[in-house]
């Protein structure tokens, strides 16, 4: 990727032009202090001895006071070297950081769903056990009343019953039978209660830890709100502060540079033994459903204000979109690249390479071989913050090629 300039806002150029005038301040400092020195050197000499006493120490404290000067301005350099840092390295640590919290919540969010899932397991047998209760509750019901109708076999039940004592006996056995089932229902009927108090217990449980889950789930979005306003600030930072903002050119320039270096030294390993990667040229399937927003070698300024030349193309896709590898290969990297965010190199045979870049979410590893159209990965907004849509490179060896040369134009559409 080839640097251009920055196109600072037009409030910005008196703060530019302060850094610029305290950075070149030492130096002046020093020729005056120099140049008092070459006009007054003559002259000490010619003057008598009391008189160049006097004028030398005049000249030596104002030779003192620029020295003091010098090392204050000296110290006002170094504090603000102190305050210089890494701003790619920063990033870096906060994309991680955001992965981190993000990969929490999805987590959580999965725990949650498995508990309601359980809750409604729980819920449905309760439903069942209460239906059972009722049974119960309306059979007792039944023989309480048949009980009560027909009472104890006695004198009186026998002298003025329709029916004979043996009849009596008869169904007083088949009585002392039922109360024995009785017995059993009721046993059964304690047993569906106690059923009842411990679902109803465990489904308390149950909601109790969902409930936990809810609250961690809070905190953890919180957190990432917090350091997502982080990487807000620093880009505010980074506009504001001309130093940085070189610094941030100079070390995308390094990561460009990198990436270059990375593809030739792979040129060296082993190729993979795949032969259609040069015979689909201009059949390729786009790397992701979506609509064509940067062209090969245009000149884009990206949310830095970093004005470049892309080496690739960029595609503009919803969130949590397929990303596909665009032919066979071997992963040769798959990870946080600086400069580019997560990256997955794919080498497809004869030192052809595809680099995708910007990726939310990577789902292939170093070293895996894949097919045609098999996913790598999903695009997302925390990984295009800085610039726009998904970036995808064409690169022979280190050298870049315009993708639009390989992929199947049918199948594309481009923004104008």
């Amino acid at each position: 990727m080839r640097i251009g300039r920055i196109h600072a806002p037009a409030g910005m150029r008196n703060i530019i032009y302060g850094v610029r005038r305290r950075s070149s301040s030492v130096a002046a400092i020093m020729i005056c202090a120099i140049t008092l020195v070459g006009l007054f050197a003559t002259p000490l000499f010619a003057l008598d001895k009391a008189a160049g006493t006097k004028n030398l120490s005049v000249y030596r404290q104002s030779i003192n006071r620029l020295q003091e000067g010098i090392l204050q301005q000296e110290n006002k350099q170094a504090e603000t070297q102190t305050v210089e840092r890494n701003i790619l390295a920063e990033l870096e640590v906060l994309d991680r950081k955001l992965v981190g919290q993000q990969e929490k919540i999805d987590t959580l969010e999965k725990r949650m769903h498995d508990q309601q899932e359980m809750i409604d397991q729980k819920e449905n047998a309760l439903r069942k056990i209460r239906a059972k209760k009722k049974l119960v509750e309306f059979h007792l019901q039944k023989r309480i009343t048949a009980y009560y109708t027909m009472g104890n076999i006695g004198l009186f039940n026998v002298t003025f019953s329709t029916k004979t004592l043996p009849e009596l006996l008869t169904f007083h056995d088949a009585f002392d039978t039922l109360i024995k089932y009785d017995q059993e229902v009721i046993k059964s009927y304690r047993e569906t209660i106690d059923q009842l108090v411990r679902a109803t217990t465990a489904l308390d449980l149950e909601k109790s830890v969902l409930q936990d889950f809810i609250e961690q789930n809070e905190q953890e979005k919180v957190a990432l709100l917090q350091t997502t306003t982080e990487k807000k600030t620093l880009l505010t930072q980074v506009k504001t502060q001309e130093q940085l903002h070189e610094q941030a050119i100079t070390e995308m320039q390094q990561a460009s540079d990198d990436l270059a270096k990375s593809i030739a030294i792979l040129k060296k390993k082993k190729t993979v033994a795949q032969q259609n990667f040069l015979t689909q040229k201009g059949k390729l399937p786009p790397p992701v459903n979506g609509a064509v927003i940067t062209l090969y070698h245009q000149e884009k300024t990206n949310t830095l204000g970093i004005s470049s030349s892309s080496e690739g193309i960029a595609f503009k896709a919803p969130d949590g979109t397929r990303i596909i590898a665009v032919s066979d290969g071997e992963v040769s990297f798959s990870g946080y690249l600086r400069g580019f965010g997560n990256t997955v190199i794919i080498h497809h045979g004869f030192e052809y390479y595809t680099v995708t870049s910007r990726i939310e979410k990577i789902s292939v590893k170093k070293g895996q071989k894949v097919k045609q159209g098999q996913s790598i990965g999903v695009t997302g907004d925390t990984a295009t913050l800085f610039d726009e849509g998904l970036y995808f490179e064409i690169r022979h060896g280190s050298e870049s090629q315009d993708p639009l040369l390989w992929l199947n134009p049918d199948k594309l559409s481009i923004l104008h």
